[in-house]
């Protein structure tokens, strides 16, 4: 499995030529110019590791390459992440902020959740862990937050449900966290930074 990293910063109105006319006209509804950058860096992305391969969406709006490989995207802040898989892949990238972990968490954390953030030195870097880790399980699932978020539990690298298990790896750079889940496997990755 490899990541990619991309920063917007680094995108251009004039990459919009090179995206796809679908991708192109979503970037373009955007009214922010960051969120539009964001959305031509994904294209980019796209075009790069999956040009010849037709993009799906399925019901919980997840993105397939029809005969490709597994892959999924996220952003957030500065920078574009796409995880590419030969199996089911989620990702989630984060910029840790000032929040109230505890407050917040109460909404998408389970009870052992929050006590580990309770009794964590760094309740703001835990709260981001477990947050990404939920986001890319669950994106790895198919579900998104279409399904509910205490659903699945993330104290743990790893999480089975039925006869489906997936392994977790979360990393930090900066003030950014990274989470990927593979169903199957190992969760193992390396990252590739991406210029335009």
């Amino acid at each position: 499995m490899k990541l990619f990293l991309a920063n917007i910063n680094e995108v251009t109105e004039e990459h919009l030529e090179l995206i796809s006319p679908e991708r192109r006209e979503q970037a373009l509804r955007y009214r922010f110019s960051a969120d539009r950058r964001r959305s031509i860096a994904a294209g980019l992305l796209l075009r790069r590791f999956l040009g010849g391969y037709e993009i799906v969406t399925d019901a919980f709006g997840k993105p397939r390459a029809v005969g490709g490989a597994c892959f999924n995207l996220s952003h957030s802040g500065d920078w574009v992440l796409m995880a590419l898989s030969d199996r089911e892949v989620g990702c989630d990238i984060e910029q840790i902020k000032q929040v109230d972990p505890l407050r917040l968490g109460k909404v998408v954390f389970t009870e052992n959740e929050l006590a580990v953030i309770r009794e964590s030195r760094d309740r703001i870097g835990c709260f981001f862990d477990f947050w990404t880790k939920k986001e890319a399980l669950l994106k790895c699932m198919g579900k998104g937050f279409h399904r509910a978020a205490k659903s699945v539990e993330v104290c743990e690298d790893s999480f089975s449900e039925g006869e489906a298990e997936y392994s977790i790896s979360t990393r930090r750079f900066a003030d950014y966290t990274v989470s990927v889940c593979v169903c199957g496997g190992s969760a193992a990755f390396k990252t590739e930074r991406i210029h335009f």
